[in-house]
């Protein structure tokens, strides 16, 4: 009797000591991939890593995690297949031939959770927006393939990525993402219900070797093997002129279309999104700047540094400015509400005109009736969406982490003294010479 206890409480321990992050029970299927869209679609929120408790009172396991933009992509897929039993396997780019899984030992004597939570921060250790092609492929522009689950990705150069929340109605994408984070960014995520501009998604390379566009995640036994033997491989995204990229796919994944007023009042949303966005990642700059007297390596000017943020929103600008222009020109804007137009207006009063006059005869914008997104961007000073374009759109807003507050958003044109010191990385400036 003893004898057998014993050999019981050998064989506990014995498992117990190669305890793997979870134990898979369930397989990945047709039938999974439809419960991953769905949970992705109902339950991927941008408070999914910020909120302390659960909508049942129970605290959120996931709390306190802090993720950059692949580190958002792989947690959507760990995170389901945990919660599931599901495998997950990813390659190890450390290691030629070689995989990640949840099958790892390491943290044997932890609980579960504590698993999952150090398998995850290994993952965002490991893995970057570098190693995203080597466990998802291309795929085809249809709603059967890019639905919630899938991810978008920029080129290298870029070095950006994005999960799909869902397909709106209108063909266009809900995304969820986050940026590069410091030590003092918050836990929440980010979201846009709008098209990345698709000459920064694709620069420098438009074809399936970029590893840019859509893009959804490789089984398994397609770990390791060429991208264009997966099931479902598709280059479709790279045949598509990319000056037409945007309407062409919205087209292939619209259930309807939207009137004027929803389409200005979504792009107006999302470049308010650009701006009170901005606040954070530039506070956590100004933050560590204080504690430092030296100047920055590359590693710490890229998390600081806003290049694509900036220009992501100054596209936001863009694609609002076009959009207005050309309802203008096709119904003089009589189906846009008067309070929208009033507020256009403001933020492009010169819209006939070219986008380099337009910023030239600006001037400052103080708070009005019509102001749009109101934001508080340094302690007791705000300013709207007009000023922001008026500050953008002359080169005033600093994307260099060596600058302080003033000089960041663009009330004195930089670069400071201590700018002009040290070393900087892949400076961006707004290119006006364009409709």
């Amino acid at each position: 009797m003893l004898r057998n206890l014993l050999f019981s409480i050998s064989l506990i321990l014995s498992a117990s000591a190669n305890a793997a992050v979870w134990t898979d029970v369930n397989q990945w299927s047709t039938a999974y991939e439809n419960r991953f869209a769905e949970w992705v679609r109902s339950e991927w929120r941008v408070d999914f890593f910020s909120r302390k408790y659960l909508p049942n009172g129970q605290s959120n396991p996931y709390y306190g995690l802090r993720v950059d933009c692949a580190d958002t992509v792989y947690s959507m897929r760990i995170i389901f297949s945990y919660e599931n039993r599901l495998p997950f396997v990813a390659q190890d780019p450390t290691a030629s031939g070689k995989t990640i899984s949840n099958k790892m030992s390491r943290w044997d004597k932890e609980n579960e959770i504590t698993r999952l939570r150090n398998f995850l921060w290994f993952i965002y250790e490991t893995m970057s927006t570098r190693s995203l092609p080597n466990d998802t492929y291309p795929i085809a522009v249809s709603r059967d393939t890019i639905r919630s689950g899938a991810l978008m990705a920029t080129t290298k150069k870029n070095h950006h990525s994005w999960t799909v929340k869902e397909i709106l109605p209108i063909g266009v994408p809900h995304l969820v993402y986050n940026s590069v984070v410091g030590a003092n960014s918050g836990y929440g995520l980010q979201e846009r219900q709008s098209w990345p501009n698709p000459d920064w998604v694709f620069e420098t390379d438009f074809t399936p070797t970029g590893h840019a566009g859509f893009r959804y995640w490789r089984p398994a036994s397609h770990i390791n093997k060429p991208v264009w033997e997966v099931p479902g491989y598709s280059e479709e995204q790279y045949r598509i002129p990319l000056s037409q990229w945007v309407r062409y796919v919205q087209n292939r994944l619209a259930l309807r279309q939207e009137t004027d007023n929803q389409l200005i009042t979504r792009l107006m949303k999302t470049t308010c999104e650009g701006l009170t966005g901005r606040v954070t990642a530039v506070n956590d700059g100004l933050g560590y700047l204080k504690k430092i007297s030296r100047c920055m390596d590359y590693a710490t000017y890229d998390t600081y540094s806003t290049p694509n943020r900036d220009r992501r929103v100054f596209d936001d600008f863009m694609s609002l400015r076009r959009s207005y222009r050309e309802i203008l020109q096709i119904n003089g804007g009589n189906q846009l509400s008067a309070d929208l137009v009033t507020q256009l207006n403001k933020i492009f009063p010169a819209i006939q005109k070219s986008v380099a006059t337009e910023a030239a005869q600006m001037t400052v914008q103080g708070l009005t009736s019509a102001s749009v997104c109101v934001t508080e961007y340094l302690p007791g000073r705000s300013m709207d969406l007009a000023e922001f374009k008026r500050r953008l759109f002359l080169g005033l807003i600093s994307n260099n982490p060596h600058d302080d507050g003033s000089y960041r958003w663009g009330e004195v044109r930089g670069p400071s003294q201590r700018a002009r010191s040290c070393q900087s990385w892949d400076p961006w400036s707004p290119d006006l010479n364009q409709e």
